[in-house]
């Protein structure tokens, strides 16, 4: 009865040759030159068949939390998953305590740098909540906010607080930002009680404006809360009354001399309500 011969499920390590006979001439030669190998360092009293796994299994995580997965560190130290399973799990198997020296050397060798986003990578929300929430202390409330940066409102209200949010959707945050913390919400429609409404919200949330940061993007980052109360555009600027009482006796309107003082239409009616109380005092 023959047997048959089991075919190695790759041909990259000395496994096919040890396991399953391969016979391939260039499996045989990299068997041939271990053997070698290992009778010489044997023979020099330094033949150290298996190392210390910890090394590398600390490199693993540290690769891990600098957002490589597992298959991406796989391929980059050319091992298989059972050989990371082995460095990394204490299940079932008992974890690999000692490892062969080039699996650890080839696991080494990868640089620890962040690993490349992608669209759909899953990263921390905080510089998009930050910035949700900086926009809403602007006095821009999120059903006016969604239009702008074209997400629903009804998305916009679980990105504000999210935990975690795709790159894509942060990347689009972002960009809307900028160019969204420039304006002015009455410019956009916004009635005054919705602007009013959504700061008070963020003054009860505690969340802070644009200005509060100086690098949004940093979690390290701490919001200055002096610099937060302002808002690009959006300083309150007194009038003199009698100036407006001079234009609106003039014929001008309320817009009209909103846009001659380079004021809102509001602080020109505060004004005029201020002149008319000095008139009955008087």
């Amino acid at each position: 009865m023959t047997t048959a011969v089991r075919e190695a499920p790759h041909h990259n390590s000395l496994d096919c040759v040890k396991n399953y006979k391969c016979k391939r001439p260039e499996c045989r030669e990299r068997g041939r030159a271990y053997d070698r190998r290992r009778y010489r360092l044997v023979g020099y009293g330094i033949w150290q068949p298996l190392i210390d796994a910890e090394p590398a299994r600390k490199h693993v995580l540290q690769l891990q939390q600098l957002g490589h997965s597992l298959p991406a560190i796989q391929r980059a130290a050319h091992v298989s998953a059972a050989t990371l399973a082995r460095i990394l799990y204490d299940g079932v198997n008992k974890r690999a305590e000692r490892i062969r020296p080039e699996v650890s050397e080839r696991i080494l060798a990868i640089p620890l740098t962040p690993a490349p986003t992608k669209a759909h990578t899953v990263i921390d929300g905080l510089a998009t909540r930050r910035r949700l929430q900086a926009l809403v202390s602007m006095g821009w409330p999120l059903t006016a906010l969604g239009p702008q940066l074209g997400f629903h409102p009804r998305r916009l209200t679980d990105l504000i607080r999210a935990d975690r949010v795709l790159a894509s959707t942060a990347r689009r945050i972002a960009q809307g930002y900028r160019v969204v913390q420039t304006r002015d919400p009455r410019d956009h429609g916004v009635p005054e009680r919705s602007i009013t409404m959504a700061r008070n919200l963020a003054a009860r949330e505690g969340w802070h404006g644009p200005l509060a940061w100086d690098d949004i993007d940093d979690p390290n980052a701490k919001p200055d809360t002096a610099r937060g109360r302002k808002r690009p555009g959006q300083e309150r600027r007194v009038v003199d009354p009698a100036r407006v009482v001079q234009l609106t006796n003039e014929g001008l309107s309320a817009d009209e001399i909103a846009a001659k003082l380079g004021v809102h239409k509001r602080t020109v009616v505060r004004a005029r309500s201020a002149a008319r109380k000095l008139e009955v005092a008087a």
